[in-house]
């Protein structure tokens, strides 16, 4: 519960995006006076929803993934009293899109098989080798190299793996002798769709991190999360949250400058010429808009300004498709559907709904790390993806899509480049007032929604810090999920 008397310090908190929202709730269930600053007219950042212009629906930017071992995120959502919101799912279901030998059935509603990824009832890290055993796509050499690359991340530990930042995952997966079949397969489209990058342009200890805590350590954490509700619905009871605590949301309103003098932010310009002062100004915004309102006295002062723009970022396009169900059958009955050898990594499915008085389903497709195809223009991307679609799933191969949108996130996600750990910033700086939030932050993880809830309540943990009472030594993150006795056992 909140203690309005403990402090009568303010925050502004600039960028309503996961990073801002984590500050904002944090700091509002201490009693700090919380003003948040948005330039849309929602919340939620990158991971939010929009109208389509064309059909009047509410439609996410991308379909954003959560997993069992995002425990901050998990207890944000539980301070927005939004987590049954969050529909779980311990079967994942994967399928090979590689060149095939001979013509493709069609009376099926896929002619290629399905693997399946689902825990059974052995302790971590085997509970999920009998189910890797059974996949059809890999052959028992790519298991077996498989299996000797996870027993090396248990292995390592954290701190072996951080040895392997200044090299890309993929001259690790080479110095580890893992065959093509294994990384097209296999370990290329998990790394693709957890860090938005692929394995040549990703640093190997963020891949590693990704296994090791959200596949091996204990059998909850693989677990998918999916949203059943518009992402901006997840993210609306922050502004209640806020307002209850004596704080306010101002959503349409982009910040200009911060006024600084004798060291110190003395104010924040916004848009539209006004001042707004605070205590503590806490940056959530993107590396590249964070430098564009800071003066070139802050950057001399504060080192970690000055390495803003060494970050490079990796684009997302998510395509909205809608099928006519042939004969009341929808043309993918899974919920969602991992494809490997494709560059279409994720085709989840939304749902039967009602277009226009037709029966459709809305299919919801994703690609990251998506550098070839996001320059291009809308209707091309929509016809390569309607390829890869109609290879999955045979229903569509005679069935034109009755309305797509393409969205498409250009700078969805700072690049998890080799030796980039050493430009991400701390919260605090030489700038007492300046805290700095964002997934491009020092949080322990790379670029993902529980990245950026953690860099929010890093940074709202450093306000706390000497100025409520009683709260100096609180935890700043939920912990980890912990790892299980074998895996324990196994890494030594």
């Amino acid at each position: 519960m909140s203690n309005p008397s403990s402090t009568s310090r303010t925050a502004i908190i600039i960028g309503g995006g996961l990073a801002g929202i984590a500050a904002a709730v944090k700091l509002a269930d201490r009693g700090a006076a919380v003003t948040l600053i948005e330039t849309r007219k929602r919340l939620g950042g990158r991971a939010t929803s929009f109208v389509d212009p064309t059909t009047g629906q509410v439609l996410d930017n991308c379909q954003h993934v959560l997993m069992g071992c995002c425990t901050n995120l998990l207890d944000l959502y539980k301070r927005l009293g939004v987590e049954k919101s969050i529909e779980w799912h311990r079967t994942l279901y994967f399928m090979n899109l590689g060149d095939r030998d001979g013509p493709p059935e069609l009376d099926g509603e896929s002619s290629r098989p399905i693997d399946v990824l689902e825990a059974d009832d052995l302790p971590a890290p085997l509970h999920m080798t009998r189910a890797l055993m059974g996949f059809k796509q890999l052959s028992l050499l790519e298991k077996l190299a498989i299996s000797r690359g996870m027993l090396a991340m248990m292995r390592m530990g954290s701190e072996g793996r951080s040895a392997w930042h200044a090299s890309s995952f993929a001259e690790w997966l080479e110095a580890l002798g893992q065959p093509r079949g294994a990384i097209e397969k296999f370990w290329e489209p998990v790394v693709i769709s957890a860090l938005n990058e692929t394995p040549d342009n990703c640093a190997a200890d963020y891949a590693i991190h990704v296994y090791q805590d959200g596949f091996l350590s204990s059998s909850d954490a693989y677990v998918m999360g999916l949203s059943k509700v518009p992402l901006v619905q997840l993210y609306d009871a922050a502004e209640s949250v806020i307002t209850k605590a004596g704080g306010r949301v101002m959503l349409g309103t982009s910040a200009d400058q911060f006024h600084f003098e004798n060291d110190r932010i003395t104010a924040l310009q916004l848009g539209n010429g006004s001042l707004i002062h605070g205590d503590t100004y806490i940056s959530a915004l993107t590396s590249d808009r964070l430098a564009k309102i800071c003066s070139p006295e802050m950057y001399r002062i504060d080192p970690r300004l000055r390495r803003l723009d060494r970050f490079t970022t990796s684009p997302i396009i998510g395509i909205h498709l809608w099928f006519a169900c042939a004969a009341n059958k929808p043309v993918m009955s899974l919920p969602h559907l991992t494809l490997t050898q494709s560059p279409l990594q994720w085709i989840f499915s939304k749902g039967i709904e009602d277009h226009e008085g037709t029966c459709a389903q809305h299919l919801h497709c994703v690609i990251s790390a998506a550098h070839d195809l996001v320059d291009l223009p809308a209707d091309a991307i929509t016809q390569r993806i309607l390829e890869e679609v109609r290879k999955a799933l045979p229903l569509t191969r005679h069935n034109m899509p009755l309305h797509a949108r393409v969205v498409k996130e250009k700078r969805a996600t700072f690049s998890p480049r080799p030796g980039v750990e050493v430009n991400r910033p701390a919260a605090a700086g030489p700038i007492a007032n300046l805290l700095l939030a964002g997934d491009f932050c020092k949080t322990g993880w790379p670029a993902t929604m529980e990245g950026a809830v953690r860099s929010g309540y890093l940074a709202a943990a450093e306000m706390m810090r000497g100025n409520f009472d009683g709260v100096s030594s609180s935890p700043s993150l939920v912990p980890d999920l912990p790892a299980e006795a074998m895996y324990r056992v196994i890494g030594w």
